[in-house]
Formats: C-alpha cells, sequence, structure tokens
C-alpha cells in the first residue's frame, strides 16, 4: 500500500507540474515580421525595396561583375544578391563567405575580395564571378570585444589599402599605437606593410575618396559623457601624417574633460579640427561619394552618410536615422541636407537604421538597414 501511495503522489505532482506548466505560463508569441518603412526622398528620385532578410547587413561593395555583397556581421557572413534578370530586386541572398568574426567592410580589387573582420582583414579569391575556395587571414588587426568593432577599408586609385581602426574605449590613451588610425598598406610585395596614415580619429567608420579631387574623406563618432549636444560627430579630410584630435581634444580642439590622468599630450597647434561638425551622438555610418551617372547634374560626385540614429544613453530624443547629401561651399562642407528621410517618425518611432552606402552598377544608391534586415534601391526618374 506504501508503495502505491508513494506512486499515486509521484503521478499528482507530475500532472500539477504540467498544469502550471501548460497555463500558468504566457507562452512566447511569434515575432512579427520586419517592414520596410515608408521612406521619402526628393522630388524625381524614387525609393524602392531591392532586397530582404540581410539583417544586420552593414558596408556594401560592388563586385567587378556588377553585383551586390554584403557583410552582415551577427551571422558572420558576406551575401551576395544578384538581379539576374534585372528587374530591380535581388533575386536571391546567397551566402559567399562564413564562419567571419564581426564582418563590417568590404572591397574588390585584383581578383580578390577583401572582408574586414574585427581581428584580420581577410581575403578570398574572386574568379569568374564567384568566390572560389574560403577567406585566408591577410593582415592582423587589433581586437575589440565591446567598444568600436568596425573595421573600414578601402583601395586608392594606386591601390593601396587603408584600414581605419576605432578606439577600445570610449576615451582612453590607446597602449596600442594602431588604435584610432587610419592605416595605409602597401599590399604589393610578398608581405604586406603598414604604417599610420592618420592618427587622432576616435571611430572613423565611413571613408572614401573625392573623384573629382581624390582627397580622402572620413567621417567620425564623438565621445559620450560630454552632454547631449557635446562634442559633435565630425566629417573629416584626410591627409597624411595629421591628428585630429582624439583623445587629447574634440570639436573645435577643446580640450576634452572627460580624460583623465593622461600620460601623454597634443599641442593643440597640431591637431586638426572636424571639416564639419554634425550632431552630437547622430552616429555617421557609411560615407561615400555618389560615383554613377543616373542621377542630376548637381547629384554627381555627391557626398552621401548614412547617418545610422543616437542611442538613449546619448540624447533623450532621438536624432538622425537617415541619409544625407553633404552641401559643400568653394570645396568646403558647410551642412547636411536629408536625402532619405522616414525611418524615424515623429522624433520616437523607430523603424530601421541606415548603415551602409553604396553605388551600384546601375548607377542606383543603395542603402543598407542593419536593424530590420532590408536593402533600398533609390534611383531617378521612371
Amino acid at each position: 500500500m506504501k508503495k502505491s501511495l508513494r506512486g499515486l503522489l509521484l503521478l499528482s505532482l507530475c500532472f500539477l507540474c504540467f498544469i502550471v506548466t501548460s497555463f500558468g505560463q504566457t507562452p512566447a508569441q511569434p515575432q512579427a515580421p520586419a517592414v520596410p518603412a515608408t521612406l521619402t526622398v526628393p522630388a524625381g528620385f524614387k525609393v524602392s525595396l531591392f532586397a530582404s532578410d540581410v539583417t544586420g547587413g552593414r558596408l556594401m561593395a560592388v563586385s567587378p561583375d556588377g553585383v551586390l555583397f554584403v557583410a552582415r556581421q551577427p551571422k558572420g557572413d558576406v551575401v551576395a544578391l544578384p538581379d539576374r534578370n534585372k528587374d530591380g530586386k535581388a533575386d536571391s541572398v546567397d551566402v559567399v563567405a562564413s564562419g567571419l568574426t564581426r564582418p563590417h567592410s568590404l572591397a574588390f580589387q585584383k581578383g580578390y575580395l577583401y572582408i574586414a573582420t574585427n581581428p584580420a582583414v581577410m581575403r578570398v579569391k574572386y574568379e569568374n564571378g564567384k568566390v572560389v575556395g574560403a577567406p585566408e587571414k591577410f593582415i592582423d588587426l587589433p581586437v575589440s570585444t565591446t567598444s568600436h568593432w568596425t573595421r573600414t577599408i578601402g583601395f586608392d586609385k594606386a591601390g593601396k589599402l587603408y584600414i581605419s581602426v576605432g578606439s577600445s574605449c570610449n576615451v582612453c590613451e590607446e597602449p596600442e599605437p594602431v588604435r584610432t588610425t587610419i592605416q595605409v598598406c602597401d599590399i604589393s610585395g610578398a608581405k604586406p606593410t603598414c604604417q599610420a596614415f592618420a592618427k587622432g580619429l576616435r571611430n572613423a567608420i565611413g571613408m572614401d575618396w573625392d573623384p573629382k579631387t581624390g582627397a580622402l574623406w572620413a567621417d567620425d563618432m564623438g565621445q559620450d559623457g560630454l552632454g547631449e549636444e557635446f562634442p559633435p560627430d565630425e566629417l573629416n579630410r584626410i591627409e597624411a601624417g595629421k591628428h585630429y584630435g582624439f583623445p587629447y581634444y574634440v570639436g573645435n580642439n577643446v580640450a576634452n574633460a572627460g580624460l583623465k590622468d593622461a600620460k601623454g599630450s597634443l599641442d593643440a597647434s597640431k591637431a586638426t579640427p572636424p571639416a564639419l561638425a554634425m550632431p552630437a551622438h547622430s552616429s555617421p555610418i557609411d560615407l561615400r561619394f555618389y560615383k554613377g551617372t543616373k542621377f542630376p547634374a548637381a547629384y554627381r560626385g555627391a557626398l552621401f552618410i548614412a547617418i545610422h540614429g543616437s542611442s538613449p544613453t546619448g540624447r533623450k530624443e532621438k536624432i538622425g536615422y537617415n541619409v544625407s547629401r553633404v552641401v559643400f561651399k568653394d570645396g568646403k562642407p558647410v551642412s547636411l541636407e536629408p536625402f532619405v528621410t522616414g525611418w524615424l517618425k515623429n522624433g520616437q518611432a523607430m523603424n530601421g537604421r541606415p548603415a551602409g552606402l553604396i553605388t551600384g552598377a546601375d548607377g542606383a544608391l543603395y542603402i543598407s538597414d542593419d536593424n530590420k534586415g532590408f536593402v533600398y534601391k533609390v534611383s531617378y526618374g521612371k
């Protein structure tokens, strides 16, 4: 009888646990699929959805045969978005490289696809419109586990490789000299050799060369903790050998109140202030010149910036969340002009964050949204 009673009690307890588990908890609700943002562009332009399911898509590149490639950070891969039937939409999302650590930026050069990851620049052969083999390490880079994990790459007309490496912190003096720099690398020999091209850049995520002048431009994110309106994010004209202030100066060469117990120093006269001060905490990501011929003359060669948008830690009211055109006067940037808007509604409701920009082989401007996983296409005319 005792064994029977014990068994009956155990059976009752199991049934009670089932009841509590099944009815006492709210089952997880399926997450609603992302919905494209309703975007606004200037008169004469139109914006359309080119691809979906590219969540975490960061910076992009166009292959020699005209296919759009995107680095996907959280999935650790690179995808190709072919439009074989030329209907203005990607036919598929094809994984061409995987197993990467936080891939962020891509570039094609002389038969290779280069991939900037957190610990290294990788490269893989690209032949006859296909990635051949697996990516191999090409240049080691400092590892970041928290702040500023992005690494951005690009090639100048001479074939030299440029690599932007941000700081490891919000504000500090870096023990590794490669951090807060844009490196320039000669890859023509048996082994690449790199040196600092420019210094004092806290986190220059976007960089590109002006197709008319050949000048290198880069954005830079200002640090946190000094207020909602200061210091500004920056647009800088990058010149060889110059120091852009960080961590000793912010904004227009203002001594950095957030830097404590500094061991080094920098004379203010040797620090280069930003060419254009941008709104604080707006978070510029990619920066690209339009290099096509399909836009009106006023937009050809224009500089666009993907402004990712502010975070709650930076400021209470959201700003950014757009793609802006840089307005130049007498060769100098003077203001930002919103070009694609609509990711932010009424200053609060956010439906995506622009991250990457690239001129496509068809002359359209492509925009990756790393928040909702869309790639948008901006074209002109019918």
